[in-house]
């Protein structure tokens, strides 16, 4: 057997990593023991849903963010997680996110900017279109798949991107529409509104709306992102209309290319991805 430990993981924003052996067949991976949640039941339960303050909301958010940019930027290797969303960050007692599974998890070189794969794999309503489209994936998926998190914090709604087709709803392009009209009050996660800064929740949406482009070079770094949520001076651009996902036909409607897309595993059949959004596998092998 052989065992490894892995300093590069050592960060306190991702789920911490001392060490994984192997043999033959069998791995097993050596964490850190705290008390953990996932993320998943406060946005499935409105009763857990409102032990989030803004606060706490905001806490998650940047701790994310910046969980991001060093697996992104700061780290010796560029790490793509391709798999960002609410089941893989888990909260410790203090609500300190931790970014967890890194199963599909890719690493770059310092002059490698995108790759492509055939074999396209994760979770719809979280991937970037171009990824589940084209099986073009870079840093700028895991923006999108973050800009995704942060507008399901404000809104509480979860992104229904899945193959559940009794929803016709995609939250992006509910959000897009109450953004377009200047209603985005009216999407506000119930247990927030009287309770948070209106002007900070509207950020964080533009925010969010600004790391959902369709164009990945319109999404900002992560660099970019955690200097735009920490700032109060620093000028926003105006967001342009997102990629709607359309659960019932299995394709993003793309502003970016002006047409709907199939994905890049329309071809499997319906029924065999109709679970909910919490692991969708888009090709009938194990992860």
């Amino acid at each position: 057997m052989s065992l490894f430990w892995s300093p590069s993981f050592s960060i306190r924003i991702l789920s911490g990593l001392l060490a994984y052996a192997c043999k033959s067949m069998r791995n097993c991976l050596c964490t850190n023991t705290c008390p953990i949640e996932a993320l998943t039941p406060f946005f499935l339960d409105p009763e857990r849903r409102k032990e989030l303050d803004w606060g706490k909301r905001l806490k998650i958010i940047n701790g994310i963010a910046r969980g991001l940019q060093y697996l992104h930027e700061d780290s010796q290797l560029r790490i793509i997680h391709r798999d960002l969303k609410a089941s893989n960050v888990l909260l410790d007692s203090d609500y300190t996110p931790k970014i967890s599974d890194f199963g599909l998890a890719r690493l770059f070189g310092a002059d490698q900017s995108r790759e492509v794969t055939n074999r396209v794999v994760g979770t719809y309503g979280y991937m970037a279109p171009e990824y589940a489209m084209r099986g073009h994936y870079s840093i700028k998926s895991d923006v999108f798949s973050f800009g995704i998190l942060m507008l399901e914090f404000v809104t509480g709604r979860r992104s229904s991107g899945s193959f559940n087709f009794d929803e016709s709803v995609d939250l992006l392009s509910l959000i897009w529409e109450h953004w377009s009209t200047g209603t985005m009050s009216e999407i506000i996660d119930s247990s927030l509104r009287s309770h948070a800064p209106g002007d900070q929740m509207v950020k964080i949406i533009h925010i969010g709306l600004l790391c959902v482009q369709d164009n990945p070079a319109d999404r900002p770094m992560m660099s970019t992102v955690n200097v735009m949520l920490s700032s109060n001076t620093v000028s926003l651009q105006s967001p342009s209309k997102p990629s709607f996902f359309i659960a019932k036909s299995g394709t993003y409607s793309t502003p970016y290319s002006g047409s709907s897309y199939p994905t890049a595993s329309q071809s499997i059949a319906k029924s065999a991805m109709a679970s909910p959004n919490e692991v969708s596998i888009t090709e009938l092998e194990p992860r």
